[in-house]
């Protein structure tokens, strides 16, 4: 059995004190939530650039002539919390990869296809002016929702990715699976109004439009994939069910599943937070 660090256990309790599945909970009930900047010191820290596009915020990290293009989770609703700019430094330096991070448009100033239409521009963009050699698709939660939709409509036009890299992946947003379980350790997600995220972004659209819920896409055609999941996640057996649907359709993704843990763990300031960034960055290299 995997021990849990002190460190992390006292993260969770915290969460629990401020009541923070309440705070994302209350974003996806009134369809509106927040996002950050990074502070000065994280700017400084890890040399983050800021530009906009269409009137949007990115940030960027440079590094090598691999581009890791990072979506961010947030069920659509929420943006940047504070976490991700380190989080998402830690990867890029440890990659030795430039990583480029959109703060895209959210409901309920857009739909689903104006979203995945905003990221796909910007992303072409982004490839015009970098010209990578290599290209890593990375999001956590509804950011690798966005993700595997970016690679399938990449496929589409004949200019695929080279990886798609997933975190505690919301690919599937029906959310139907008997075996969903509301953790103690999830402090993040709330069962019970998951599903008010879903419905917002899928709007007319069916939950299993591939636009909504990109595991109903192509999958044989995907780039080389990783998968990473913890077995506390309240997404867990429906990340479990998309991995077999992927193997069932002939791609092989690479599966890190941690024990004990909760929805994007690795965005947490612990140590278990701090091994899942190393086994991500490794993910995103090229040997």
């Amino acid at each position: 059995m995997t021990t849990i660090s002190f460190r992390h256990r006292t993260f969770i309790n915290i969460l629990r004190l401020i009541g923070g599945r309440k705070i994302l909970a209350k974003q996806f009930e009134r369809g509106k939530g927040n996002t950050a900047a990074p502070t000065k010191g994280q700017r400084k820290r890890y040399n983050i650039d800021r530009t906009e596009f269409r009137g949007q915020p990115v940030w960027s990290y440079a590094g090598n002539d691999t581009l890791i293009y990072y979506i961010h989770g947030g069920g659509f609703v929420a943006g940047f919390s504070y976490f991700y700019f380190p989080m998402m430094g830690k990867i890029a330096q440890q990659a030795g990869a430039t990583l480029t991070a959109p703060d895209y448009p959210l409901f309920p100033n857009i739909d689903a296809p104006g979203t995945h239409d905003w990221i796909r521009a910007h992303y072409d963009e982004t490839i015009k002016q970098l010209n990578p050699s290599k290209v890593v698709l990375m999001g956590d939660s509804a950011g690798a929702n966005a993700a595997m939709v970016l690679a399938q409509s990449l496929i589409k036009s004949k200019t695929p990715a080279d990886k798609l890299v997933m975190l505690s992946p919301w690919i599937d947003l029906r959310m139907v699976h008997p075996d969903m379980v509301q953790h103690d350790e999830e402090q993040l997600l709330d069962g019970s109004k998951v599903h008010l995220a879903a419905e917002r972004h899928a709007g007319e659209l069916s939950l299993e439009d591939p636009l909504i819920s990109p595991i109903f896409g192509d999958l044989a055609s995907l780039p080389p994939t990783w998968v990473f999941t913890a077995d506390k996640d309240l997404l867990h057996p429906d990340i479990m069910s998309s991995v077999e649907k992927m193997r069932a359709a002939g791609l092989t993704p690479a599966l890190d599943l941690a024990e004990g843990l909760a929805h994007v763990y690795m965005l947490l300031p612990t140590p278990e937070g701090k091994a899942g960034l190393s086994r991500i960055a490794e993910a995103a290299r090229f040997s």
